[in-house]
């Protein structure tokens, strides 16, 4: 058979065929995720009926050690523009001065802050869900807010902006956005990609009517819908996943929205280490294997389209060295590279990301498949290893 002026045996028309299939596959990846995500328009009215009524909120947090974290950031939480409002943190088995911190701001907000405070550790399971649960069932709201000690809203509309899609009666989960500080180093690079190509995924997906995971430190749910669910007790084994497990079990096309307004933003310190972070990467990573088969599928085949064209295209020019084939190899990759730019342009300026990641972004994609590849056999390795979220 003869193609661009050469003739192909049937591996080299194998190979062309797979790396014709993985661009195509790529470059609508970059379409639904990437571009859908930096096309998204937070000031569009949503055409469905909302009830213009505030519903009640409590923010829930779980603090351990926390007294740093709790002195620069819970003021934020406590003095949000917003009737109606609880912030719950849950103190679990602290042993520095957190629970004094505490006291102190309870003094100063006696009606906005309640503490839930564990002098002994009475969880049988690793982890924050038992802890989250018990600040949950002690929250007295109808909204569910979930954060982290370490995070800062946007602005003092943050829960305002992040509840606002609870107009709607058939919402029962809200996804939000946190983004990371930026610093100088390669491996802040690395991990602003990644949670550039997390977010584009997870909100692309809800986009798509199709959620399937969301983040912990920018999340609500109905508390009532929690607790029909039965929140956290059926992954209460697995050490991780408080909150893209519940999410990707329970959420459904029409039962999920996402808020993506810039006053609804989160930001929290990255880790500061190569080590660190993939530590963190390693526990968030371990949960991947419980997800619902078709979202397992589906990751597995954006990867797979990866390392498809790059092996397919090397092969196909190792096997059939022709100039025609080499300026058509060169051509697809031009294209590819061109639109994955410009979509991951899109995206991160939708959500506060360095426009020079965007532009490296074919390099890092390169880096992860390797990397996510260690990290899921070494996952499968320390299937049994022990750790918690703190």
């Amino acid at each position: 058979m003869t193609i661009f002026g050469t003739n192909f045996e049937i591996i080299p028309l194998i190979l062309l065929v797979l790396f014709a299939a993985s661009f195509v596959y790529m470059a609508v990846h970059y379409s639904i995720y990437y571009l859908r995500v930096g096309l998204y328009d937070a000031n569009k009215p949503n055409p469905s009926p909302h009830n213009n009524a505030k519903p009640t909120v409590s923010v829930v947090l779980m603090a351990k050690n926390a007294e740093k974290q709790l002195t620069d950031n819970l003021t934020y939480l406590l003095e949000q523009n917003y009737p109606n409002l609880e912030v719950v943190v849950v103190d679990y088995t602290s042993l520095d001065n957190t629970q004094y911190v505490l006291r102190l701001f309870k003094s100063n907000y006696p009606e906005s802050l309640k503490i839930v405070r564990f002098d002994e550790d009475v969880n049988q399971y690793k982890g924050k869900k038992f802890p989250l649960s018990i600040g949950i069932q002690s929250a007295k709201n109808d909204i569910i807010l979930l954060t982290e000690i370490d995070c800062v809203p946007k602005s003092f509309n943050w829960v305002e902006k992040i509840v606002a899609p609870f107009g709607n009666p058939k919402t029962k989960i809200v996804l939000g956005y946190c983004g990371l500080e930026n610093s100088n180093t390669l491996t802040n690079a690395l991990e602003q990609y990644e949670n550039l190509s997390h977010s584009a995924r997870m909100f692309g997906s809800a986009m798509m009517r199709h959620p399937y995971c969301g983040v912990g430190r920018n999340m609500a749910y109905r508390r009532d819908f929690f607790f029909e669910k039965n929140g956290f007790i059926q992954h209460y084994n697995i050490p991780y996943g408080d909150d893209d497990l519940f999410v990707n079990k329970n959420a459904s096309k029409t039962n999920t929205a996402i808020c993506l307004d810039n006053e609804a933003f989160m930001t929290t310190n990255a880790p500061k280490t190569f080590g660190q972070w993939t530590d963190q990467r390693r526990k968030t990573y371990s949960t991947i294997k419980h997800y619902r088969s078709s979202d397992k599928t589906r990751l597995l085949l954006e990867n797979l389209a990866i390392a498809l064209f790059y092996l397919c295209g090397i092969l196909l020019y190792v096997i059939k060295p022709q100039p025609i084939l080499g300026i058509v190899l060169l051509g697809t990759l031009a294209v590819k590279t061109a639109w994955q730019i410009t979509c991951a342009v899109k995206a991160s300026r939708r959500l506060n990301i360095k426009t020079y990641i965007s532009a490296l972004s074919p390099l890092f994609e390169i880096y992860f498949l390797f990397a996510n590849t260690f990290l899921h056999l070494s996952t499968l390795r320390h299937k049994n290893g022990n750790g918690s979220n703190s």
